[in-house]
């Protein structure tokens, strides 16, 4: 990594000879930006480039260097890097595109100069990338020029040269920057390795389109270690069905779920941002604010009317107006006329008529600033200055005397360099809006309060689980585990009412004997997903005679259904159907409790508001496989339905305990076990505190364990140099299907 971003000596193959706007000239560019080190260029048809010495073949070059540049059409590429390392050259930057995103010749292609790279122990970054910008070096190897930003301590992961060739993102200045491409080879992992080393960057930014499938838990272990350190802003894009179409026709990239990235991210300490200007106002705050050690916000204003916008935003984004104490109260009021109460937002106007405003607005300002109540300040004013009085100074100095974070949205002039002027005192942003304002400190609360502040929490197995005994009943071809799916239950300690599988009405009614009355029946298998809808679950039924009635009713119900193919949820010849009879368990809240593997992170788990609601209020929550305690908790906090659970409006709060355990339990579940692709507890019925919680409806999808399986973040977690090594060869890192692929015609 140091020699994609510091080479001592460079090789640009397929150096233009044209010069000048318009060229893309590697060569011109590098010698443009202050590159100090040894420079070669390779075109058979030139002798020197823009006074570079040239030569026909890499071959021919007087030494190995550190990087080489490739800028040649796709089909020469093989050869060109097996001509590299034939030399001894040991990293690469790939710029040409149509690859393994493109279509099967480019995947060919891909292939080829991968298999050539491993052979000689070679790494690279890309293809379809502009490679590295080093602001602390003098180090850049894009073919686009690009202008000296000033050296600001900000590293960026980029999928897309867009953030390095223009000032989208973090505008304010870089460090260092990587292009990522493909990720044929060098991916997230590495390139945030190598940015969480560097002592000279501070706060890190990500662009991220997708990881490579099975890569997720590296890169969350890497993430895991970096935000120790310091702040990692991701923003993750290819949210919606048409970003993650074309994330995969852009870089090659399956973006995945976004709701399962958001969770992975989270989990790991990611802040994550929204857009670009999310992106540009978090680094700014992180460079330049004070920590925010809390939620409480004060806002100080000009306006009542642009407090109660700023009030607005902080309860948008999850801080809360602070409670000003006593102290400040009566010092405050002794300000204020008689027919108005100072509170939060502190309207300063009808403090200041027939006053000063300045020397007002200060007063005010410190007696804010200085209660212990208030972690962070939003000031909400024009810029005013007179003769002795400067405001940026003046909150700069203020922010810097009790280390606590200003943000300022300046209204009125919307003049650049008024802003640039203003932060460039020191301890204050300034923002446009007072959503932008608030939001930038609610980034700064994720980072300090909620990644810092966390306490370790690591997953610990539950007693009393049987891991041979789950597996001897998922052991066998793929298929959707209906009444057995309760066994597998059973080995994990994961309470469900008691049962019966049978075979005929009439064993249905003599299980129910069995089992005592109430009991509830319902139809299972293959075909049948939503019980209710196909009027394949009886509740509540009292007798045999009953119970007989409805199984026969059922069966026949299900047995003449069929689906636009003439197959029903009994299947093609009416067979397939178990009857399963159940306990009937009144009342309760009904959650659901899934489970899914995730093609970038593996097992995930998810908890929700259960039952026909499901589907319908989409209240769920999605955690890593496994969990523990405390995180299961957090998941269930995150969802609307958890007030309910806590008893709102003077209901009796749920077992959250036993909730918490079961949840813990499924999640070692699916971890422990691959060949669970899909797992479905709908509902879970979860009963009033000290009484427990059981599944009465359950699925357990099982497909053949993949060959190199994800495995759980317990398996994978730590250790070694966290497999940062080439993919390998059994792995096409950026290969996408066929169907997937598109060409393009246009660069990036």
């Amino acid at each position: 990594m140091e020699r994609l971003f510091n080479p001592a000596s460079v090789v640009v193959v397929g150096a233009s000879r044209k010069t000048g706007p318009g060229s893309f000239n590697i060569v011109e560019n590098l010698v443009n930006y202050g590159y100090k080190g040894r420079l070669y260029a390779v075109n058979p048809k030139a002798s020197e480039i823009f006074g570079v010495p040239c030569f026909p073949r890499a071959t021919d070059l007087p030494e190995a260097p550190d990087l080489a540049i490739i800028s040649v059409p796709r089909e020469i590429v093989p050869k060109v890097v097996r001509d590299c390392c034939e030399r001894g050259i040991k990293s690469f930057i790939l710029v040409p595109q149509g690859m393994a995103e493109a279509d099967e010749t480019g995947a060919e292609i891909q292939a080829e100069f991968m298999a050539v790279l491993r052979a000689h122990g070679a790494r690279a970054l890309g293809p379809n990338t502009l490679g590295t910008v080093n602001v602390f070096d003098r180090f850049i190897s894009s073919f686009m020029p690009i202008m000296r930003r000033p050296a600001l301590p900000t590293g960026l992961i980029c999928q897309t040269g867009l953030f390095l060739a223009t000032d989208l993102g973090p505008s304010t200045g870089l460090g260092k920057g990587i292009d990522i491409g493909n990720q044929a080879d060098v991916g997230f992992p590495e390139a945030l390795r190598h940015l969480a080393d560097d002592s000279r960057v501070k706060v890190v930014a990500i662009h991220m389109e997708g990881l490579r499938p099975g890569e997720g838990r590296l890169f969350l272990d890497v993430l895991r270690e970096t935000v120790k350190r310091k702040p990692v802003l991701v923003y993750k894009t290819g949210r919606s069905a048409a970003g993650a179409e074309a994330a995969s026709s852009h870089s090659g990239s399956l973006a995945g779920s976004y709701e399962v990235y958001e969770a992975a991210l989270e989990s790991a300490g990611a802040v994550l941002l929204r857009d670009t200007d999310d992106m540009d106002d978090s680094v700014k705050a992180f460079l330049r604010l004070a920590p925010l050690r809390g939620r409480r916000i004060a806002v100080v204003t000009a306006s009542g009317g642009g407090g109660i916008m700023a009030a607005d935003a902080i309860g948008e984004y999850g801080l809360e107006l602070a409670r000003f104490s006593p102290e400040t109260m009566e010092a405050l009021a002794d300000i204020y006329p008689d027919w108005m109460e100072p509170g939060n937002p502190l309207d300063v106007w009808p403090a200041a008529i027939g006053k000063l405003y300045p020397e007002v607005f200060m007063k005010c300002f410190d007696l804010v600033a200085d209660d212990p109540n208030v972690d962070g300040i939003v000031c909400v004013a024009g810029a005013f200055e007179r003769e002795g009085f400067n405001l940026p100074e003046f909150l700069a100095a203020s922010s810097e005397r009790r280390d606590k974070p200003v943000v300022w949205w300046l209204h009125g002039r919307r003049d650049p360099s008024l802003a640039q002027r203003v932060e460039g005192t020191g301890r204050v942003a300034v923002y446009p809006s007072p959503d932008r304002a608030v939001r930038a400190l609610a980034r700064l609360a994720r980072y300090y309060v909620d990644v810092l502040g966390r306490t370790e929490d690591r997953p610990s197995r539950p007693a009393g689980i049987s891991p041979d005994k789950a597996a001897a009943v998922l052991r066998g071809p793929a298929r959707c585990l209906g009444a057995e799916a309760f066994e597998v239950l059973a080995a994990y300690g994961i309470p469900a009412a008691p049962w019966r599988a049978a075979a005929s009405p009439e064993e249905a009614a003599q299980a129910a004997v069995e089992l005592g009355f109430p009991v509830a029946l319902k139809a299972v298998g293959p075909g049948i997903l939503h019980k209710t809808e196909l009027g394949a679950v009886r509740l509540d039924l009292g007798s045999p005679e009953e119970v007989a009635g409805a199984a026969r009713e059922m069966l026949g119900r299900l047995k003449a259904r069929t689906d636009p193919a003439g197959a029903g949820p009994a299947g093609e010849d009416g067979s397939g159907l178990t009857l399963l009879v159940q306990r009937f368990l009144p009342g309760g809240h009904e959650v659901i409790l899934g489970a899914k593997r995730d093609p970038h992170f593996g097992p995930t788990v998810l908890f929700g508001l259960g039952g026909v609601f499901t589907e319908i209020l989409e209240d769920v929550a999605i955690g890593l496989a496994p969990l523990s305690a405390g995180e299961a908790e957090r998941l269930i906090a995150r969802t609307k339905g958890y007030a309910v659970l806590r008893g709102a409006r003077g209901r009796k709060p749920a077992d959250l305990e036993a909730l918490v355990d079961c949840l813990v339990r499924l999640s070692w579940l699916v971890a422990d076990h691959p060949d669970i692709a899909e797992l479905d507890l709908n509902p879970v019925k979860v009963f009033t505190s000290g009484e427990g919680a059981a599944s009465v409806d359950a699925r357990i999808l099982v497909e053949a364990a993949p060959a190199s399986s994800l495995g759980s973040r317990a398996a994978v977690s730590g250790g070694g140099n966290l497999g940062l090594e080439p993919p390998p060869a059994g792995r096409a890192a950026g290969v996408l299907p066929p169907e997937r692929r598109r060409e393009r015609s246009a660069g990036r």
